[in-house]
């Protein structure tokens, strides 16, 4: 009896560390990105797919291929999965439904990308972050940059064409916050007209055609983002014009083909580098589902961007070979590392 009653305590003893043993929790997570004809989402992906090869996650990416009726449906079907957390880019006015659900179900929800109305941690508790770029400073700092450069015509004016993205969404309200910012700051620019690229290149490529006939005046573009930025330089060389030289060309993203475009001069500046948001993202979903809570006030993180000019090019490369830099995913998680700082996510060369 004695013999058995001291294997019983034996045992008790055991089960802490067996406990121990088992790890962090392997989670399912979902992820629902806005395209992947986009190469700035196939970054995005890859890295969030090198952090969940690291830290042993269930990545299930779902792509509505810039169809704003698939969001909502990708939502449910992440609810109907019962992942472990939700990390959705919410396109189309989709932050609604993707809190709502993600709330009813208590599947945490981190958005990146595009913000919504609401903060973090308030009226859903669910919804823990958001990791994003600093769109309003970016598009302030492409436009600094176009305006700088560009010499005014025989008026002494500077006249530029205007090509924004998406309507409605948080990245193109404040990426043409920020040029409107200095457009105030330089009265000698003239806009000679605004156009909806929708963030795509063949539809800005089309609506900068149109604007270009009927402008011909124009000397500098602001476009909203890398497929926009293509489609105007497009739009350019099909009507016998060299981008940078006859008209200068701004655009946001560090798509390959654009960074290949500074490196070439048809391109005057980019700024980007925010595909690391997913993977950020994923490394504060990882440590909340395995019990490392981010505090409400330390719950929106803005990136500030990398600018690219044709002299910082090498450096580019060097740090994002093919887009994707090294990152110690465990280093930089609180579960692995309780000495790991959130903000010490930086996009840098």
């Amino acid at each position: 009896m004695k013999r058995r009653w001291l294997l019983a305590v034996a045992l008790v003893a055991l089960i802490p560390a067996v406990t121990f043993a088992a790890g962090p929790k392997r989670p399912k997570i979902g992820a629902i990105v806005p395209t992947l004809d986009a190469q700035f989402w196939n970054n995005y992906v890859a890295f969030m797919k090198a952090g969940a090869d690291q830290l042993g996650i269930d990545l299930v990416v779902l792509n509505c291929d810039n169809k704003a009726d698939k969001l909502p449906k990708y939502v449910e079907d992440l609810v109907s999965m019962k992942v472990d957390g939700m990390i959705v880019v919410p396109y189309w006015a989709g932050d609604k439904k993707a809190l709502r659900d993600s709330n009813a179900a208590g599947i945490p929800l981190i958005f990146t990308d595009c913000y919504s109305s609401v903060a973090p941690q308030t009226k859903y508790k669910n919804y823990i972050a958001f990791v994003g770029p600093s769109d309003k400073q970016a598009g302030y700092q492409m436009a600094q940059k176009l305006i700088a450069t560009m010499k005014p015509n025989a008026s002494g004016k500077k006249v530029i064409g205007w090509v924004e993205g998406t309507p409605g969404t948080s990245v193109a309200i404040d990426r043409n916050a920020g040029l409107e910012q200095a457009l105030k700051e330089h009265p000698d620019v003239a806009v000679a007209g605004k156009v909806n690229g929708n963030f795509v290149r063949d539809e800005s490529m089309a609506a900068f055609e149109s604007l270009y006939q009927a402008h011909p005046e124009i000397t500098g573009v602001w476009a909203a983002n890398g497929g926009t930025a293509t489609g105007v330089m497009t739009a350019l060389k099909n009507a016998g014009k060299v981008p940078g030289k006859d008209v200068l060309v701004v655009g946001m993203d560090l798509n390959p083909e654009n960074v290949q475009a500074v490196k070439s001069g048809d391109l005057l500046f980019d700024i980007g580098g925010h595909w690391l948001q997913g993977g950020f993202a994923m490394i504060i979903m990882y440590d909340w589902i395995n019990g490392k809570k981010i505090a409400p006030a330390k719950a929106n993180f803005k990136l500030d961007l990398l600018p690219l000019t044709i002299d910082t090019v090498p450096a580019f490369e060097a740090k994002y070979p093919n887009g994707v830099p090294s990152f110690d995913f465990k280093d930089n998680s609180k579960v692995y590392n309780p000495k790991a700082d959130y903000s010490a996510f930086k996009v840098s060369y």
